[in-house]
């Protein structure tokens, strides 16, 4: 129950540093893939954090938590691969994980803080399925 409110908290505070920070997101997604439209992005930006946001509280709250689980590790893994593929790039906001700053290099910790999510959310993930 701890991991899973644990997992929870994380993506609340993620989704929630990132919801009044459209553009900031924007910005963030493109210094990621620079070859995505505008457009693209901007859509990604407004989904995304009510994703997040939406899975947690159904930790939280105790509805759908397979699916939600599941879908939190997905984004984990999602998130992982793309700091690992960013390692040592400077993001102009930072990585944009829990809100925005000011240029920001992708380090070991970027790596080891995803990856230790990623874990969480696997092992949230692998108890709601086995109920």
């Amino acid at each position: 129950m701890i991991f899973k409110v644990l997992l929870a908290v994380i993506y609340l505070l993620a989704g929630g540093s990132k919801i009044f920070n459209l553009y900031l997101l924007k910005v963030t997604i493109l210094a990621y893939y620079s070859f995505l439209p505008e457009l693209l992005a901007l859509l990604i930006a407004i989904v995304f954090p009510w994703v997040e946001i939406l899975a947690g509280l159904s930790l939280i709250l105790n509805w759908k938590t397979k699916f939600s689980s599941g879908l939190l590790f997905l984004l984990s893994l999602f998130f992982f691969i793309q700091v690992i593929l960013n390692y040592s790039n400077i993001l102009p906001y930072g990585c944009g994980c829990f809100g925005f700053s000011g240029p920001e290099k992708i380090t070991f910790y970027h790596v080891a803080r995803d990856f230790s999510i990623m874990l969480l959310a696997g092992f949230v993930c692998l108890r709601e399925w086995k109920k």
